[in-house]
């Protein structure tokens, strides 16, 4: 009779285990070469970095399957022997995610259904893939066509370039706007360029926060949001004030009338000095038409600055506080990398950042025609 009992009992105990096992949502698939002695881990992307959650138990024809519990919306990855990751966005809402995958090639096939948000980050990868193989192919063109002298082919890959990044710009946002309120289009705003589209993110944050807010990558996201509102485009530039190598006073205010293209560099930053010939070429194109260009130096001595000034033949203004990284304007302008450029329009705001090469000389001449 007790053993009976017994018995009952380790039946409720191990059905009552198989209940609790099985709440949640439920990711399963198959694996079509996991190794023998291979590992699976079910991992958590939170506040202090990945950490795993569930071993995952995959039999011999490759078939696996477990439950989670989600209390809100997170980046998970399925670990294949620490071969194949696959990164997941779960909301709780599913009730069974499928991921078949090759299962030990970083390369290998996958396929992910039963979750919304991860076929908006997968069309977001596919997308960018995309992009990345055909600006590939383009500096191939500009490599050949340098070997070659061939001015004119560079200049059509460089058009090329500029016109397939706005493109898929375009195209990526309407996905990140479809996606929206959402972990996948919070994933979106990664590929796109913050400084150009920061009303763009602007608004994406505002969505996520109403539907999401105690989340810890939305708080992240309006944080940065918070930090760069000041010199989103369309704000007003920050005031400069230091000194010209006269040792006298400019300000960027002072400029008001002007297109202005504040410019921090320094003689010691080699992008700076091989971008100089070409500000050079398009202020010498612009200066009599209402363009002035305020170099803000990081350098540390008085000598290094003017003598890149006069090596490089830098004929517009020129101010510095020799301060390096501690600038007061680098500070206010939230610069951490040079070159970096904001371009300020007559009444003083800002309508452009980080403009170089030909897509400055494009801004300006859609400005002056």
């Amino acid at each position: 009779m007790m053993k009976s009992i017994l018995l009952l009992l380790g039946l409720v105990f191990s059905v009552g285990c198989a209940q609790q096992d099985s709440i949640g949502t439920k990711i399963s698939g198959n694996l079509e070469q996991f190794p023998a002695g291979g590992f699976a881990y079910l991992e958590v992307i939170g506040e202090n970095g990945v950490q795993p959650i569930d071993t995952l138990e995959v039999d011999t024809n490759g078939d696996y399957s477990t439950f989670l519990s989600i209390n809100e919306p997170a980046f998970y990855r399925l670990n294949f022997n620490g071969r194949q990751i696959i990164t997941l966005i779960l909301t709780g809402e599913e009730n069974e995610v499928v991921v078949n995958a090759q299962g030990n090639d970083p390369r290998g096939f996958s396929e992910v259904s039963g979750s919304y948000d991860t076929e908006y980050k997968n069309q977001i990868d596919a997308m960018m893939q995309a992009y990345r193989q055909q600006i590939q192919q383009l500096q191939q063109a500009q490599r050949e066509a340098r070997t070659n002298n061939d001015a004119q082919s560079f200049q059509s890959a460089q058009l090329q370039m500029m016109d397939l990044a706005k493109t898929t710009e375009g195209e990526l946002k309407s996905l990140i706007r479809d996606a929206s309120p959402s972990l996948a289009a919070f994933y979106g705003i990664q590929m796109i360029d913050a400084t150009q589209n920061f009303m763009f993110i602007d608004s994406i944050a505002a969505e996520m926060q109403t539907e999401m807010p105690e989340n810890f990558h939305v708080k992240g996201l309006l944080t940065q949001v918070a930090a760069k509102k000041s010199l989103a485009i369309g704000k007003e530039a920050p005031e400069i004030a230091l000194e010209n190598p006269e040792g006298e006073i400019i300000t960027l205010s002072s400029l008001r009338g002007n297109y202005v293209l504040v410019d921090f560099w320094a003689a010691w930053c080699r992008p700076c000095r091989a971008e100089n010939p070409n500000v050079v070429r398009v202020y010498n194109l612009y200066s009599n038409r209402n363009f002035e260009i305020l170099g803000i130096s990081l350098d540390r001595t008085r000598e290094k600055w003017l003598g890149a000034i006069q090596q490089d033949g830098l004929p517009w203004l020129h101010v510095s506080d020799l301060k390096y990284w501690r600038s007061q304007a680098a500070i206010d302008y939230q610069v951490n990398a040079i070159p970096a450029t904001f371009l300020i329009d007559p009444e003083g705001k800002i309508i452009a950042k980080n403009l170089r090469g030909a897509s400055l000389e494009a801004k300006l001449k859609e400005i002056f025609g």
